[in-house]
């Protein structure tokens, strides 16, 4: 039987930015801070937040196909990469930089929330890609 990663049993980080060729790219890494091993599944659901807490724009959409399940024993890693575009390669103004990235991790309904850093979204092109192994996004 497989054991869903509940918010309880990880961590969230931010991982390095891929910035290049009109391309953003933020990987968020999930890591097992339990003793048992869990699964993760899919997308995690991904909005951004300002200094108050309200919500940015709309939440990201899914992006590419999903992938297999990703087990993850204790200490283990999987990520889920954020993708938008660099300022001024479309029309489309960015939104206002966020202050947090709210996730909730596949099949969870507990969010969990990192600093945003630098990461806004522009183009108008928010989205998340499935859950894998590793922190690479």
């Amino acid at each position: 039987m497989r054991r869903v990663c509940s918010k309880a049993q990880l961590t969230l980080a931010v991982g390095r930015m891929d910035i290049g060729a009109g391309n953003v790219y933020l990987p968020l890494v999930f890591t097992n801070k339990s003793t048992r091993t869990c699964t993760l599944t899919g997308y995690p659901g991904v909005s951004l937040l300002d200094s108050t807490g309200a919500v940015i724009g709309d939440p990201a959409t899914r992006r590419g196909p999903t992938r297999s399940p990703v087990s993850l024993p204790p200490g283990g890693s999987a990520s889920s990469s954020l993708h938008t575009l660099n300022e001024g390669m479309n029309d489309t103004p960015c939104r206002r930089t966020a202050a947090r990235i709210r996730v909730y991790p596949p099949d969870s309904f507990d969010a969990m929330s990192v600093p945003a850093g630098s990461f806004r979204v522009c183009g108008g092109v928010f989205e998340v890609e499935t859950t894998q192994s590793g922190t690479g996004g």
